[in-house]
């Protein structure tokens, strides 16, 4: 976590989630297509790895494409396609198979050899994965198919999802309700922090030294942990700062957006008395059970919080994070 003077000089391949890191709804998140641009031109390779189930790759791809993003449909991993993936060890090609969702899912089934259907007549499977148009009548009938004994298989459990207005519900949600009406788990889950996506995804883009890039700790970190690649974390999506600060695991980077990449990476210093990074400084007061940061930019600030709570962890455990028992304050 030292000071470079761009953090992808590090990497031979980056892999982006989408949702809330190059892209929020429709819009791009600022600074996105100027990251990706210069990543490439720089020669590192990038990949798209999506739990958003909702859109084929090259749906996707044209979308990156608008925004000034460049991108291929073979550069994009989706977690249809990799629930399909698991769905071909419970089914054989040519099953009927209930869509819930959107075309992506439908897409990627089709792909694979499977009859994809919107009518659960004589289906043996459910796919369940985000589409905006998603009702309470496709969840009754995902749930009455699954009562009956058809396999079920989710494309991720993302219980949120970044839109530009807010944050609204994600596919986790759907799968919570109906997991509540048929009184059990899925057959499998496609989606990050699995890690067949990633495996899926390093196949697409194979790297020696890859980073992934992603706005949730619970399936973007999570997903990188998982199969020991370095993971960045940035706070343009759904995590904030308190996010950060209770997580039970540990971005190697942190980073406000993606533009984060491509600007010099000041990275936290150990001290006597705390961490510092850049211009701010955080150290510990055992009296108040409070990590104060000051000083510098939040980001600066964050950094070296962030190490400050890490190297705290040995002595307190990390429940003393998660469940507020050691506070921060950021000084925003």
């Amino acid at each position: 976590m030292s000071s470079v003077s761009r953090l992808f000089q590090q990497f031979d391949a980056v892999y982006f989630d989408l949702d809330g890191v190059l892209y929020r709804g429709l819009a791009a998140v600022s600074g996105a297509a100027e990251t990706v641009s210069e990543l490439v031109r720089g020669g590192c390779a990038v990949a798209y790895v999506t739990n958003n189930a909702s859109r084929t790759p090259g749906e996707v791809a044209a979308h990156l494409d608008e925004l000034g993003i460049p991108a291929e449909a073979s550069e994009v991993v989706t977690s249809s396609q990799v629930a399909v993936q698991i769905l071909c060890e419970h089914a054989p090609a040519g099953s009927r198979v209930f869509v819930v969702g959107g075309a992506g899912v439908e897409q990627a089934l089709l792909d694979a050899g499977f009859i994809a259907s919107r009518d659960p007549r004589d289906c043996v499977a459910v796919v369940q994965g985000f589409g905006p148009l998603v009702s309470w009548q496709d969840l009754a009938q995902a749930s009455y198919l699954i009562q009956g004994g058809a396999i079920w298989i989710a494309t991720n459990l993302d219980s949120t999802f970044p839109t530009q207005i807010g944050i609204a519900p994600g596919n986790g949600s759907f799968v919570a309700a109906v997991r509540n009406a048929v009184g059990r788990e899925p057959d499998g889950v496609g989606g990050k922090p699995d890690r067949s996506m990633m495996d899926r995804a390093m196949a697409v883009v194979p790297a020696k030294a890859p980073l992934l890039v992603g706005d949730r700790y619970d399936t973007d970190v999570a997903a990188g942990i998982s199969v020991g690649i370095p993971t960045m974390l940035v706070l343009s999506g759904v995590s904030a700062p308190a996010d950060v600060w209770a997580s039970k695991i540990r971005a190697d980077y942190l980073g406000e957006s993606v533009r984060d990449l491509i600007t010099e990476y000041v990275g936290p210093q150990e001290r006597s008395d705390g961490y510092s990074c850049g211009e701010a400084k955080a150290v510990y007061k055992v009296a108040e059970s409070v990590v104060h940061a000051t000083g510098g930019t939040r980001l600066e600030r964050l950094r070296a919080a962030d190490s400050l709570k890490w190297s705290l962890v040995e002595q307190v455990g990390v429940d003393s994070f998660a469940e507020g028992r050691i506070s921060l304050d950021l000084g925003e």
